[in-house]
């Protein structure tokens, strides 16, 4: 069976059984800082769970994208190396809200397997709790499971919990046996519940039942059942093998692998050993490890491929922090695996293309963001095989050092030194090392980066659920209850009445909010926007009949429901007073426009750049604009001014505004974009503007674009690799800012005495050059007050570890200009024709280094790595060529220790 017909099977089992079938939530968990990525299937119905808010059904069944490579669930290591780690994995699930219990998710998991699927119940063992006769009991007397194939085991493995608090319960998972061929080493065969690949989880039911809380254990008033099933596990069992990676879910991807590299698949997977022909030792002995070596860097290329498609389409791009860390670490380390099978560097990007075009049917989200996935991996590869060839070329010959003195342990410095100069992953120095015979002293390393303060960390560190944020969470939820979701009237207008649902003073309900107090209002309805998608949130005011009075200071949204943030003025507010609202109107047209320009902002970049360009974040407030977006590179000035063109050509065509409500399937297959990370509904509104922008979006806008008046970019800026920021006004504030430069402008030219034929650009240009050619003089002049020929004299002979002699020169100089420092570097190298120098400037905060190889010694020293040995003496770093590299230091202190290692390095006297 087919991994689409088993996902389907699934869904269409539970669909009957009256569950609703719930799309997969993002990668990116919606409002839960807890997690790094969505890692199981209950994540976005989490709230549910924990009984802060009510879904509108209470069965439902889904198939959830979930990442494990970052923070407290990471398999990354292990992905490759075995038969079923995956940083990228399906989960379906069934889950019951408060309806069904253990009886009926028994005999669902129990039916679909053995009747629905047909495996063969002697294949199949169950667990259970240590303590849940309950559970136990309806196994063997309800679905007829003998006694010595349920096993109980503890807490460790079947009780879960949400966390230190919150809801509990037993779990009960059913296992496959693989049989016992599937032992990778006969000798030590696999038990049940314990490790090996024999035995295989492929359901996991949870029972909540009870809730923890400081004071103990409690039984739920509503017992929930969460159940998880592994899409990747079923397809192996399925298809007849043990291993995932040998199933239609990886094998296209790394049939592309194998095209690219001209590898016979069929023949790599005839000789991968297995326990049936050998022992590990022995299929050791005899070679077979590069067969494991060129299968495993196939599947981490397949793997990843899936990992870095979906998290690039909801939103995740590479970065050096967070979320964009773990994805760089992904994309790093499938590339580097990719070297080993093929020089071709699209190799990655062609496999990554694979899982767009196998699963986009399922999940669109893939083919929408196609350009952007193939954008930031071709950018990604570029950037880490410069990295890796640097890093690669100067552990190399750190490891042949060592081996050299019989050293075994790469220390923390160098460890350190290749990451924060190189970039170069930690795992991948771990990784390359070892395969070398060398460790690697982690502990040293990390103390290094406690020191330096990274900023770059591998894990997440999520914060449990404030109080605040829980409280209203509930708030939300009652409001809900009590009077259905909040109506937003404000589309029409900036004025309104709705009735006061609920109040808060932030941390728990009350029934009046008096003069001075600030706290939270819930209305029935409002004409207040609440921030969505970029946009900031309205304010205003808000006043009843009775004399009180609110400014309303921000409108956010939960649940559906509006939560109007607000400073009591005069009187009171209380639960069913009638207000009338009134939203700040200059700030919500203002906001409008910035708002409409946005979206033409994003056409013109796809226009200009290419369709790879994708919002990647976007604030719409009443003075300014900010829009994040993918491009590799920073705009050039053609660019920047194109892109304003055609944002303000299509203002002053007047283009009226259009916006319709549909079906969001519908909108999408009629080409409308969708933005990255935004939660959107079943019904959505489509916003058209011309013929150049069709956007989803929920937020306000201009009914012709005219109102716009007039678009301005001001700044353009990288935020991360392959993220830019345009920062940009509209309207009045760009009108005033239009006005204000050209006065500038009129004023420069005054001063300055320019004829009305001179622009501004030229004159300062020539002036540029004016001063770029006294500099140069002045240069010219401080270079020669350099006794070069003392400095020669006062170098020392060197020979090296291979035979060739030379002089070292060092010296530190009373300048900070590094290009004074090559050219005297340069007349030193000429004059002593074979050697080395050394060249260390004083200067304010750091102090300037240059160091230079003659060519005939570049094959015994490498002028990149004395300097970085040099430079980390003097607290700073650097590198370059083999011929020629340069950095700085920040303490001359140990000068003079610099020096000394510099000799060190360079050779002993003749």
């Amino acid at each position: 069976m087919k991994s689409r017909e088993i996902r389907q099977t699934f869904f269409d089992y539970f669909a009957k059984n009256g569950h609703v079938q719930v799309p997969s939530s993002s990668l990116i968990p919606d409002g839960d800082a807890t997690l790094l990525f969505a890692n199981a299937g209950m994540n976005q119905f989490k709230n549910a769970f924990l009984g802060l808010e009510q879904k509108p059904y209470r069965r439902a069944v889904s198939s959830q994208k979930c990442v494990r490579a970052g923070g407290k669930h990471n398999d990354l290591e292990n992905v490759g190396h075995t038969a079923r780690h995956h940083t990228f994995f399906e989960m379906m699930g069934n889950f019951s809200f408060g309806d069904y219990f253990k009886k009926d998710a028994i005999r669902f998991a129990w039916d679909l397997l053995t009747r629905e699927l047909e495996l063969p119940k002697d294949r199949l063992y169950v667990t259970v709790f240590l303590d849940d006769d309950e559970a136990a009991e309806i196994w063997h007397k309800q679905e007829g499971v003998p006694h010595d194939r349920i096993y109980r085991l503890g807490e460790k493995d079947n009780f879960w919990r949400m966390g230190d608090t919150g809801p509990c319960g037993p779990c009960s998972e059913i296992f496959y046996d693989h049989g016992p061929e599937a032992d990778d080493d006969p000798a030590k065969p696999s038990q049940m519940g314990g490790d090996g690949d024999r035995f295989v989880e492929i359901w996991n039911n949870v029972f909540m039942q009870y809730v923890e809380t400081a004071s103990g254990r409690q039984p739920l008033p509503k017992p929930s059942v969460d159940t998880g099933a592994g899409l990747e596990r079923w397809a192996a069992v399925l298809q007849g093998t043990n291993n995932n990676f040998n199933t239609d879910v990886f094998l296209p991807i790394i049939a592309r692998a194998c095209q690219i590299s001209k590898i016979d698949l069929t023949e790599l997977l005839e000789r991968e050993p297995t326990a049936r022909r050998t022992p590990v030792d022995l299929r050791r002995r005899n070679g077979d490890a590069a067969v494991l070596e060129r299968l495993s860097a196939l599947r981490v290329v397949a793997d990843h491929s899936r990992a870095a498609a979906f998290l690039i389409a909801d939103g995740v791009l590479p970065a050096n922090e967070g979320r964009g860390y773990v994805l760089r670490r992904i994309l790093r380390r499938a590339i580097r695996y990719g070297r080993t099978l093929s020089d071709d560097q699209t190799l990655f990007a062609q496999t990554v293309n694979v899982v767009v075009d196998e699963m986009n049917d399922v999940y669109p989200e893939l083919l929408r963001q196609k350009q952007a996935i193939l954008s930031n991996v071709g950018d990604e590869t570029q950037r880490f095989i410069s990295t890796l060839d640097q890093g690669t070329e100067m552990l190399n010959a750190a490891l042949a050092k060592m081996k050299a003195r019989g050293e075994r342990q790469v220390d923390g410095e160098m460890v350190f030194r290749l990451y924060d100069t190189f970039g170069f992953p930690v795992d991948l120095t771990r990784l390359m090392s070892e395969e070398k015979g060398f460790a690697v002293d982690e502990d040293d390393f990390d103390v290094r980066m406690d020191r330096a303060r990274t900023v770059a960390k591998a894990s997440w560190k999520g914060k449990a659920m404030a109080a605040d944020a829980a409280h209203l969470l509930t708030l939300a939820q009652a409001a809900r209850d009590k009077a259905g979701p909040t109506s937003f009237v404000g589309y029409a207008g900036t004025s309104g009445t709705g009735r006061v649902v609920l109040l808060s003073d932030g941390a728990r309900p009350v029934a009046e909010l008096a003069a001075g107090a600030e706290g939270l209002l819930v209305l029935d309805q409002t004409p207040f926007y609440a921030e969505g998608g970029g946009q900031v949130g309205d304010r205003g005011s808000a006043s009843s009949p009775s004399g009180g009075r609110a400014e309303v200071l921000d409108v956010t949204k939960t649940n559906e429901v509006w939560l109007h943030h607000v400073r009591v003025t005069d009187g009171s507010l209380r639960a069913g007073d009638a207000l009338a609202l009134t939203v700040t109107a200059s700030d919500r047209c203002n906001t409008a426009a910035n708002h409409s320009a946005t979206h033409l902002l994003h056409a013109a970049l796809r226009a200009t750049l290419g369709p790879h360009v994708a919002q990647a974040g976007s604030l719409v407030e009443s003075e300014r604009l900010r829009f994040d977006f993918s491009h590799g590179k920073p705009l050039t000035a053609e660019e920047s001014v194109r892109i304003e063109d055609l944002v303000n050509e299509e203002v002053s065509r007047f283009s009226e505004v259009g916006v319709i409500e549909m079906p969001h399937a519908e909108a999408i297959a009629s080409g409308a974009l969708a933005l990255f990370g935004e939660k959107y509904g079943e019904r959505v509104r489509v916003v058209k503007m011309g013929a150049t922008s069709t956007e989803l979006c929920g937020g306000t806008h201009v009914s012709n674009t005219s109102q716009i008046r007039l678009f301005k970019i001001v700044s353009e800026s990288g935020v991360s690799a392959g993220v830019r920021r345009i920062e940009a006004i509209t309207g009045d504030v760009a009108v005033r800012y239009a006005l204000r430069n050209t006065r500038e402008n009129l004023r420069a030219r005054s001063a300055a005495g320019l004829q009305e034929a001179t622009s501004v650009p030229d004159w300062i240009e020539q002036a540029k050059a004016q001063a770029k050619a006294l500099e140069r003089e002045i240069k010219s002049l401080r270079g020669g007050q350099v006794d070069v020929d003392g400095l020669v004299r006062a170098g020392r002979p060197f020979k090296t570890e291979g035979g060739l002699s030379g002089k070292l020169v060092t010296a530190l100089l009373e300048l900070d200009d590094r290009a004074i420092l090559s050219q005297i570097s340069d007349k030193i190298k000429d004059r002593i024709q074979s050697g080395v120098v050394v060249l260390v400037g004083r200067g304010e905060a750091s102090h300037p280094i240059v160091v230079t190889v003659t060519k005939d010694l570049t094959k015994h020293l490498s002028a990149g790595r004395l300097l970085g040995e040099i430079a980390a003496e003097l607290g700073g770093k650097g590198g370059g060529r083999p011929d020629f590299a340069q950095g700085a230091g920040t303490d001359l202190a140990h000068l003079e220790k610099a020096f000394a290692r510099a000799a060190q390095l360079v050779g002993s006297p003749p």
